[in-house]
């Protein structure tokens, strides 16, 4: 058979630079990650829910499946149950919030706060993992426990959460977190923490463009020496005004640091209060890191609350 030199040459040339070029790609570039696709029927893709592809029937055997990496598409629809993530940069991506719906009938403890034994039941738990999003979903407790509020402490008892981050990094976008509520729990729509003395393990959460409402004591709660979080174009509406609750939107406690800017944060009003201690607020710096939002009024909106922002104590004290 005729063989051109001019062509065998141009072969080796290809290859050559095909090689080059797969040599400095990053590796993640180079394995390519996986889209996981659940519907309730079993079948459907990241593009056509209604396709008869196999897919997975619920979240949390898509999660137990995933890699490092990997997305996990939720078609739209309400899903009965509880989810633990601990694979590390995975996206839990629904179809929109108020079309993909995790929305448990009930809620176990699942979880330790850490260097405590006190429980937390969590709705979607991110448990020693880093780089974790989920976005385009609602988190909906209204079917787990919805029960009157608990007032006025919650010493003691166990946390029930809409989204935990603990010890665990990640970001929550274009989400809507409702109905966190109990009478037998204190309740956070979206909880970050690590433990209070620092001396275990870190916790980052970025949430954004998201809307947090429905809660009982707090609406995201950061807690612990070495947790930050960022909160950024969110809509944090209490329940006020109420009788039987102390809220507060957000919560940053126990020398977290935090950086809060252009949210709306609004209807946080304990009637019956006597004097600061006793009034709900829409932003609750308590001993926080004393370098969090220094102008705290100005980059975020207020309306309808009993105190806009209150601060109590600084980290150093907590020390």
């Amino acid at each position: 058979m005729f063989r051109n030199p001019r062509f065998e040459n141009l072969a080796h040339i290809v290859a050559f630079v095909v090689t080059v070029i797969a040599l400095n790609l990053p590796s993640d570039s180079v394995s390519a990650q996986s889209t996981l696709v659940v519907d309730k029927d079993g079948s459907g893709s990241s593009s056509d829910c209604n396709i008869a592809t196999p897919a997975f029937g619920n979240i949390q055997s898509a999660v137990n499946t995933a890699a490092v990496g990997d997305t996990i598409f939720v078609c739209p629809g309400a899903y009965d149950e509880q989810i633990t993530v601990t694979t590390d940069d995975l996206t839990i991506r629904g179809a929109g919030a108020g079309l993909t719906v995790i929305r448990p009938s009930q809620i176990a403890n699942n979880a330790m706060r850490p260097g405590t034994s006190f429980p937390v039941g969590a709705i979607l738990l991110v448990d020693e993992a880093s780089g974790v999003t989920i976005e385009n979903i609602t988190i909906d407790g209204s079917l787990a426990d919805s029960g009157s509020n608990v007032f006025p402490t919650c010493l003691g008892i166990p946390f029930y959460t809409g989204v935990y981050y603990r010890l665990s990094s990640g970001n929550i976008d274009a989400a809507h977190v409702t109905h966190i509520k109990s009478a037998t729990a204190c309740t956070f729509a979206v909880l970050v923490q690590t433990d209070q003395t620092g001396s275990e393990g870190i916790a980052n959460a970025a949430i954004k463009n998201s809307l947090i409402d429905e809660y009982g004591l707090g609406g995201v709660n950061c807690i612990g020496q070495n947790t930050a979080c960022t909160l950024t174009g969110n809509t944090v509406r209490g329940q006020g005004p109420v009788n039987d609750l102390l809220q507060a939107g957000i919560i940053v406690r126990a020398e977290s640091q935090s950086i809060i800017s252009g949210n709306i944060v609004t209807d946080h009003f304990f009637i019956g209060a006597r004097g600061a201690q006793e009034s709900a607020a829409g932003i609750f710096l308590f001993f926080a890191n004393p370098n969090s939002n220094p102008h705290v009024h100005q980059t975020n909106i207020f309306a309808n609350n009993q105190l806009n922002v209150q601060r109590l104590g600084t980290a150093a004290a907590f020390d």
